[in-house]
C-alpha cells in the first residue's frame, strides 16, 4: 500500500483536531516543576533580640544556672565566656537573631567542650552560638528566622542538659566562633535590672561578694586603697584565650567563686588583691555599659 506525504499530513492534523475536540492534551513530557517559593529573611534587628529557649521577647524570659565571667565547677574556678540556660533534653532552641549559620561542630561522642553546637551571624560583625545541642537542626549557609529551630536541648560536652549562649562582637573571621571576642549575651538579650549585690570586707583584705546571678551584667571590678588603685575588666581578660582567662589573678586581682546550688539565684565572688600587698579600702564594679552596680568602702 503507498503512502504520499499529503495523504500522512492530513491524517496527523485530523487525528490532532480530534483529540483536542475530546480533550485528550496528553503529552510525553514532563511537567516543570514549579519554583520553589524563596524565604523571606527577617531583619536582623538588635533590639528584637529574643530568648533562645522561650522564643520570648520579654525581660529575664529564661533561667540562667551560669553567669558570664568568674564561676566555680566541680573541677574549680573557671571565666565563663558566655550564660548557661537550663531546659529538659529535645526543647527546641531557637536563634538570638535571625542570620546564617556559618558553623556548625559535631561532637565525638566523648569528653568535655562545646558538644554538637553551631554559630549563626547576623552581621558582618555580630554571632551567636548554642553548645551543648542534643540535635543540630540546620545546616551550614542556611538562613534562619526568629520561628526556625536551631537544634535541641542537651549535654553533649557537659555534664546537665542546658544551652550555653554565646555572643561575639567583631569576630576576625566572621564564620566561626572565638570566644576572645565573646561578650555578655545580656548586652542585647531583655533583661532586668540585676538585684543587691550584698558585700562584706574581712580582716584579712579579702572582699566576700553575694552576687545575684539572673541579669548579672557585671564587668569590672576595681580595687583601691593605700594610695593603691587595681582594675579587671571582664572583657579584657577573656581576650587573652581560654587557658589564661582561667587564671585566678588577673590584673593584679584574685579571684574566687562559690556555686550556690541550693538555688541557683545568687553565687558567691571573692576578690582581693594579688599577694595581699595591699588592704583594700573601696570597691567598686561596674556593668559593660560603664555604669556603677556597687561602691562600697570598708568604713561604711
Amino acid at each position: 500500500m503507498n503512502f504520499s506525504p499529503q495523504g500522512i499530513f492530513s491524517s496527523l492534523l485530523f487525528t490532532l483536531i480530534f483529540s483536542v475536540a475530546c480533550g485528550d492534551t496528553t503529552t510525553t513530557s514532563e511537567p516543570e516543576p514549579e519554583p520553589e517559593e524563596e524565604q523571606v529573611r527577617e531583619a536582623v534587628e538588635i533590639e528584637n533580640a529574643q530568648w533562645p529557649i522561650s522564643r520570648n521577647q520579654e525581660l529575664n524570659s529564661d533561667l540562667s544556672y551560669a553567669q558570664y565571667g568568674p564561676r566555680s565547677l566541680p573541677s574549680g574556678y573557671d571565666f565563663h565566656a558566655g550564660i548557661d540556660l537550663p531546659a529538659s533534653q529535645g526543647t527546641p532552641v531557637y536563634p538570638v537573631l535571625p542570620g546564617e549559620v556559618v558553623q556548625t561542630d559535631t561532637w565525638s561522642g566523648s569528653g568535655s567542650g562545646a558538644g554538637n553546637a553551631v554559630t549563626v551571624k547576623h552581621a558582618d560583625t555580630l554571632a551567636t552560638s548554642y553548645l551543648h545541642l542534643n540535635e543540630i537542626r540546620v545546616n551550614v549557609g542556611d538562613w534562619i528566622n526568629s520561628n526556625d529551630i536551631v537544634g535541641t536541648v542537651g549535654q553533649t560536652g557537659a555534664s546537665y542538659n542546658h544551652l550555653h549562649l554565646g555572643y561575639f562582637v567583631n569576630l576576625p573571621n566572621p564564620d566561626r566562633r572565638d570566644e576572645r571576642y565573646s561578650k555578655n549575651p545580656l548586652e542585647i538579650l531583655p533583661h532586668e535590672e540585676p538585684g543587691d549585690i550584698l558585700y562584706t570586707f574581712n580582716e584579712n583584705g579579702h572582699i566576700i561578694l553575694d552576687m545575684p546571678l539572673q541579669s548579672m551584667t557585671a564587668n569590672s571590678i576595681e580595687l583601691s586603697g593605700n594610695s593603691e588603685n587595681r582594675k579587671a575588666d571582664y572583657y579584657e581578660i577573656v581576650s587573652l584565650g581560654s587557658s589564661n582567662r582561667d587564671e585566678q589573678v588577673q590584673f593584679g586581682i584574685y579571684f574566687n567563686a562559690e556555686r550556690r546550688t541550693e538555688d541557683h539565684q545568687r553565687f558567691n565572688l571573692i576578690v582581693n588583691p594579688e599577694n595581699m600587698d595591699f588592704i583594700p579600702e573601696e570597691i567598686i564594679i561596674r556593668d559593660f555599659h560603664e555604669d556603677i552596680l556597687l561602691e562600697a568602702s570598708r568604713d561604711q
